[in-house]
């Protein structure tokens, strides 16, 4: 009888340790994208080797991947979250041309769980945005998107959602940058106001963890810095109180001030890390993927099922969290890739045509003069016969190689449909949008039809220190014909000047920038634009007496 109740006590106790035994520790993969720009599509890696570039898969070699982890976590018992951060469809003619119902669609056939919108996304209207979110089967997260005249929260995203995988209850919130409101045309996001990312992330953070989620993961579609180890030295000069007064917060901002995110994936600067940068304070892991639909990001999440918290993160090879699409090392899944050729099919029918040919590499350049700037702005100024001719260098996405050019090429190269406008101003307004573009770390325009020589060193409001067009310094009082872009007449780029520019002297041609440009490469074929020395960076320059007797000293920037 002792025998048997010791038994009994004994499988008793058993049970009582192993029912208090921790449930067994789990791993989350995540996948992650941002600024896809409609990179669905086959390409060619030129930025690796632009003689012979490898073959990259595109959407197809990324569904690839994902099905082989769904597949090997299913029979592991572990769970697969797929999120994006925003800017989708704006950037490939199967992405625009479809109004992005095509990247949608892609992305209801991967099987995203939540995307938030990037700037880019607002780009053929609010409305235009709404369908698409009408069309997904998943949830778009943004919490700092409001109606201007409900004052509530724009009721096509959501704050937050809730999320239960795998036994986790993960809470995914996201917000789109403030910069939108002057980064997309006022008639494409009328009527909603972008409100502080960090306030508003806080408030939905905290109601997630009343809701007791296990993990809150954010997408924001604003970026870490290019250098993550001085960007956050400059941090630590700063306080909540100076990033949210200054208007802007990026990713690095977001995961220091905002408490209790576990796993922050960034955007919108199309700058991709191997490694996650880890706040140092709040411990929020950050991960962020290069734009174009090059790579897919994956980070794989140890979660200790005990704590209910990430126990460590490990990558899937190469000790980086982003896979280079390669197409002959992740063969496309021919569901995905069928699916992608039927949209090819349809919407890029005629742009494989050639219009021309270019003797040498049309290069792009962010800090003023090269082949492609000067190529787009003297198309620009030629087309709708200007004095001078300016646009933005962040308007400009793609170099091309020497030989023929195809339709295609140039709408990679001008994606956005932005037209031509022209405006007369004198020649003391013209120098004020110029020292505008050069004040502080600006670092100026691609133009046509003058000369500028610029000073950095010198106080904002004098750095430009000459500009001749057509030969002849520029006259203070006299009135030049300046072509531009509408979306920089918007007062975009940090050109607010341009907007007060009275509406009687602005003529909207109606001209898409791209159709100037493959007018003027059919015209001129072959083409061999020339770097003249139009735009010139130089600290030692001065300005002369008859500049200084024209424009004196600092012109008020307005």
């Amino acid at each position: 009888m002792k025998y048997l109740t010791f038994l009994i006590a004994f499988i008793l106790f058993s049970f009582a340790l192993y029912s208090e035994t921790p449930e067994k520790n789990r791993r989350l993969t995540v996948f992650f994208t941002n600024d896809i720009h409609g990179g669905i599509t086959p390409q060619k890696a030129e930025f690796l080797n632009p003689e012979f570039p490898p073959k990259l898969g595109g959407g197809a070699s990324a569904a690839y991947i994902i099905k082989k982890a769904q597949k090997k976590a299913a029979q592991e018992g572990n769970g697969v979250l797929i999120i994006d951060a925003g800017d989708i469809f704006q950037g490939t003619l199967v992405g625009t041309r479809s109004d992005g119902e095509a990247i949608v669609r892609y992305m209801n056939l991967i099987g995203y769980d939540a995307v938030v919108p990037g700037n880019h996304d607002f780009d053929l209207g609010k409305d235009n945005l709404i369908e698409l979110i009408k069309m997904s089967e998943f949830p778009w997260v943004s919490c700092n998107i409001y109606d201007k005249e409900t004052g509530l929260r724009w009721e096509w995203v959501n704050p937050w959602v809730i999320k239960e995988i795998d036994g986790l209850k993960i809470g995914l919130t996201g917000a789109t940058t403030r910069g939108t409101e002057y980064m997309s045309f006022p008639e494409n996001i009328k009527g909603l106001e972008f409100q502080s990312e960090i306030l508003n992330l806080q408030n939905c953070v905290d109601e997630l963890r009343e809701q007791n989620v296990d993990l809150v993961i954010a997408m924001v579609h604003a970026g870490l810095p290019y250098d993550t180890r001085e960007g956050y030295e400059q941090l630590q000069k700063e306080t909540e109180e100076s990033v949210l007064k200054s208007g802007h917060a990026g990713a690095m901002e977001i995961a220091h001030f905002v408490r209790g995110i576990d796993l922050l994936l960034g955007g919108h600067i199309h700058k991709g890390y191997n490694e996650p940068w880890e706040d140092p304070k709040n411990h929020t892991i950050c991960i962020q993927n290069y734009g174009n639909g090059g790579n897919l990001g994956w980070i794989d999440l140890n979660i200790d099922m005990a704590t209910r918290s990430i126990a460590s993160y490990d990558f899937p090879a190469d000790n980086s969290t982003l896979l280079l699409l390669q197409e002959d090392e992740f063969w496309p899944d021919s569901t995905v890739l069928n699916f992608i050729k039927s949209q090819q099919k349809i919407y890029e029918k005629g742009f494989k045509d050639v219009i021309g040919n270019s003797r040498t590499a049309l290069s792009r350049s962010s800090i003023g003069e090269s082949p492609m700037n000067n190529l787009i702005t003297d198309a620009m100024r030629e087309r709708v016969n200007a004095d001078f001719a300016f646009t933005n260098f962040g308007g400009i996405r793609a170099n091309l190689k020497p030989g023929p050019i195809t339709r295609e090429d140039i709408f990679k190269v001008l994606p956005f449909g932005n037209q031509i406008a022209t405006f007369i101003v004198d020649g003391t307004f013209l120098k004020n949008i110029i020292e505008k573009k050069v004040s502080g770390g600006s670092r100026g325009l691609a133009i046509s039809g003058g000369k500028v020589t610029i000073n950095k060193t010198l106080p904002d409001g004098e750095r430009v220190v000459k500009i001749e067009i057509n030969g002849e310094l520029l006259d203070p009082n006299k009135k030049y014909r300046i072509a531009t872009t509408d979306y920089l007449m918007e007062g975009n780029s940090g050109l607010y000047m341009l907007k007060d520019i009275p509406r009687d002297n602005v003529a909207f041609s109606g001209i898409l920038l791209r159709e100037a440009v493959i007018e003027y490469i059919k015209k001129n074929t072959p083409i061999e634009p020339k770097m003249d020395g139009r735009w010139k960076m130089n600290d030692n320059a001065q300005p002369s007496a008859e500049w200084i007797k024209r424009f004196g000293k600092a012109q008020a920037m307005k």
